[in-house]
This record gives structure tokens, sequence and C-alpha cells, in this order.
């Protein structure tokens, strides 16, 4: 078993959109259903280029939007070249394809849309998330189930580690599957229903681990710098990844969460499980700490994206406090990799925060 831990990012700016929330002091709210129009793209991205472009693309658009904004737009007082991208998609696309496959099936591939064709390459998401915000330090998608939004994290950390990048948008996306998709089963999931985020306990562990109805749809922003020297304005962040082999997942769980989650475990625990022997086996782990901490158990979609995890995120940043307060989010899929981001909370006492100094000023006009 290896653990891989990155160093530590701050937290300037958020965004998500999704349907029934707000902002993201909704986004620990359990998932509305995305009836149609719950998205107005002209409102959301008002302007020119936007209207043909898939839909996820413009979920992750408009999540990016938000959370540049809420960092007093700090993106751009930053040279271009230390901008960074990291995006996570999983079921991102995926209606998107089986309808360009129908269409070249039936009609031939000159009349796919010019708008939605490079979108058959996952890494165009955010690519088009970099056009956006004229970054060119770099861009990165990564791909895996649940778990890749934490993942993200640890991307953007290593980043700014290695002085690679001095801002970093981190995000996830995921757009519902088709209805042929969404039928399918998922690896290590079966067709469940409970309601999201229901506390853990020995009693509640069956329950607790029923799958959520529906695919995930909409997007999840941060705008992150590094700790030292950047604007923590929600929060500090550091997250780490291991792999828990499926078939002895039961064997060793204690062997590999113990090291991920740390002998100081914080006040609060979001861990996103599905009911895999992966999932099963993290929950029953967990179950050891009630008493020690409040564990959050929400039950991953059957069809799992990536979003749900960062978007917790999102949400426990959004709280208030009035002290620093540790909070984490785990996420695990059927597959082994397990991802922990735990959080330091900055306190406030009323529902505004302190914007953040500009960065040009921050760092003596350069």
């Amino acid at each position: 078993m290896v653990t891989v831990s990155t160093g530590e990012l701050a937290v300037v700016g958020m965004g998500v959109v999704g349907p029934g929330i707000s902002g993201p002091a909704d986004a620990l709210a359990p998932a509305g259903a995305a009836a149609p129009g719950w998205f107005r793209a002209q409102v959301a991205l008002p302007g020119r280029g936007y209207r043909r472009l898939p839909d996820a693309c413009k979920y992750l658009l408009a999540a990016s939007r938000l959370a540049v904004g809420d960092a007093g737009d700090r993106l751009t007082q930053t040279e271009r070249d230390h901008r960074g991208a990291a995006v996570a998609i999983n079921n991102t696309g995926a209606a998107l394809l089986e309808a360009m496959d129908r269409t070249i099936m039936r009609e031939g591939a000159a009349e796919m849309s010019p708008s939605s064709s490079p979108f058959i390459a996952m890494s165009s998401f955010a690519s088009r998330l970099s056009m956006e915000h004229d970054i060119t330090g770099f861009n990165l998608t990564v791909n895996s189930p649940v778990t890749a939004g934490l993942e993200a994290l640890q991307i953007a950390a290593r980043a700014v580690a290695a002085a690679r990048a001095r801002a970093v948008l981190v995000g996830a996306v995921e757009e519902a599957l088709s209805p042929s998709q969404s039928r399918a089963p998922a690896l290590g999931s079966s067709p469940q229903s409970s309601a999201v985020g229901s506390p853990l306990c020995s009693s509640a562990l069956g329950s607790s681990l029923s799958s959520a109805p529906g695919t995930e749809v909409g997007a999840a922003v941060l705008h992150c710098e590094p700790a030292v020297g950047g604007c923590a304005r929600y929060g500090t962040c550091r997250a780490r990844g291991a792999f828990l082999a499926p078939g002895v997942a039961a064997r060793d769980a204690p062997a590999v969460l113990g090291p991920l989650v740390g002998d100081d475990p914080p006040g609060r625990i979001d861990a996103v499980l599905d009911d895999s022997a992966v999932g099963t086996a993290a929950a029953r782990w967990l179950d050891r700490l009630t008493g020690t901490c409040e564990v959050v158990i929400v039950p991953a979609p059957a069809q799992a994206g990536c979003l749900t995890p960062l978007q917790r995120v999102v949400g426990l940043f959004a709280q208030e406090h009035t002290a620093p307060t540790r909070r984490a989010v785990l996420a695990a899929s059927a597959q082994g990799t397990l991802a922990y981001a735990e959080l330091t909370v900055t306190p406030r006492g009323g529902s505004s925060l302190e914007p953040c100094a500009p960065r040009v000023a921050a760092e003596g006009g350069k």
C-alpha cells in the first residue's frame, strides 16, 4: 500500500452549478432533479460563442466564471503561463458521444456539428476552459469514477508546490447519461435508492450505502493558489490518495485507510461511497470513528460520476464557523481508488467573506 500526499492549497474562490443549487451554501443539499430548463445558458454565459457548446461544457464554464469572479478576478492578475487547470470528468460527454455515433451511422461524418465534434476528445472540456480564461501554464483532464475531482486537487497541489503555477482552476463536471446508458448496470453497484447524506451508524450501515437514483449533472470549480503566499479566503486543503484492492478490501481496509485518514481525524468526514466491496469496507472502517468524529455517508450513484466529492468540498468550505474548523471528504470507487481531501475552513462570523488583496499588490506589482 502506497499513500501519495501532496502540498497544501489555499481556496480563494468557488463556483457551483447544478439543479436546485443557487450557490456554494447549497452544495451539501441532496441533488435535485435535472428538470428541463434548470440551466439558463444565456444568463450564465452571456455573449457569443456558447450556444452550440455541449451542455457539460456550459456547466463547467459557468461554474468557472463564478469561481473566478468570487476570487475578485485574481486569476487575471496572474501571468497567463502561471495559470493552470485540472478538470475531472467521468460520464461527461458519454451521451454526446452516443449522439455522434448515431449521426455518423445514419447520416455520415460530414453531418456532425462543427461546434461539438472537437468534444469527441474528452480533453476538450479542459481545453475550452483554458481558452475561456487564457490559461497557458497547463490543462489536465482526470478521468476516473468517483475520485477524479479530489485527484484534480492533488494535481493542483503538486503543480503549485513545483512552482509550475500560481493559480489553478480545479473543476469537476458531469452530464446525465442517455436513457439507454443509464439502464446499463455499473461495475460494483446495484439499483437502489436512499436519502443522500445519511449519518453513519452500525445499525444503518446497509441502508446508508444504497445508491442515489439518477446520474450527476452540473459542475463545481475551485480557484486555488499556493497556501504559502496565497489567499486562504475560504481555507486550505490537502489531498492524498491510496489504493484498496477490491478482492481483499475487507481485510486490508484498516491498513490502507488508517494512514490515509491519519491518527487525528477531523471533526467531520463526508464519505462518498457505493455498495461495492471497496465502498462497504470503507464504510465499516469509518464506523469505528463513531464518537470520535461525525461521519456522513453520501451514497455514490449506481453509475458514479466524479462531481459529488468536489461538490462536497465546496459545500464544507461554504459553512460558517467562528474558529478554524477541520473537515474532510473521502471518496472510493469500486475499482479500488481512494482519494481524501482534508480541509481547514477559515472562520467567519457572518455570511460574507473579506475579499483578498489584489495579487499585483500582494506581489509588489509584479
